[in-house]
C-alpha cells in the first residue's frame, strides 16, 4: 500500500460529492426550507469565491451553517407567531453558527479598480 488513495471516477462518487444536487437522498429541493438551503450555500460560496478556491473544510462549514441558519429562521418565525420557543436552543444555535462562520473563512473584499483599469476596460468594450 502506497498510503495513496485510488483516484475515483467522478461517476462512481455521490451526486453530493460532485456538487450536482445539494441533499443525499430522495430530498425535494423545491420546497421553502429547500430553496432558503441553496440560497445561503450559494451566496456563502460566492463570497468566499466559489467551490474552486475553497477547501473541503470550507465546503462543510458552509452546509453545516446552512442548515443551523434554517433551524435559527424557524424558531425566529415561531416567535413571530407568538410560540414559545427555547432561548437556550436559540443562543447556542447562534454560537454553533459563529463557530462555523470562522472554519468558512472570511468573506473576500470587493475587488476595488484603480481609475486606469476600469478606463482600460471600457475602453475595451
Amino acid at each position: 500500500m502506497t498510503g495513496r488513495l485510488p483516484r475515483r471516477n467522478p461517476r462512481a462518487r455521490t451526486r453530493l460529492t460532485n456538487g450536482t444536487t445539494l441533499f443525499l437522498g430522495e430530498v425535494d429541493g423545491r420546497t421553502e426550507v429547500g430553496r432558503r438551503y441553496g440560497d445561503l450555500i450559494a451566496d456563502l460560496t460566492a463570497e468566499r469565491g466559489g467551490q474552486a478556491v475553497m477547501d473541503l473544510h470550507q465546503i462543510e462549514a458552509i452546509r453545516t451553517y446552512a442548515g443551523l441558519a434554517i433551524q435559527r429562521d424557524l424558531m425566529h418565525a415561531a416567535l413571530a407567531r407568538g410560540e414559545k420557543v427555547d432561548g437556550e436552543a436559540l443562543g447556542q444555535i447562534g454560537d454553533r453558527m459563529d463557530r462555523q462562520a470562522r472554519r468558512m473563512g472570511p468573506p473576500l473584499g470587493p475587488v476595488h479598480k484603480t481609475l486606469e483599469q476600469r478606463l482600460a476596460e471600457k475602453a475595451r468594450a
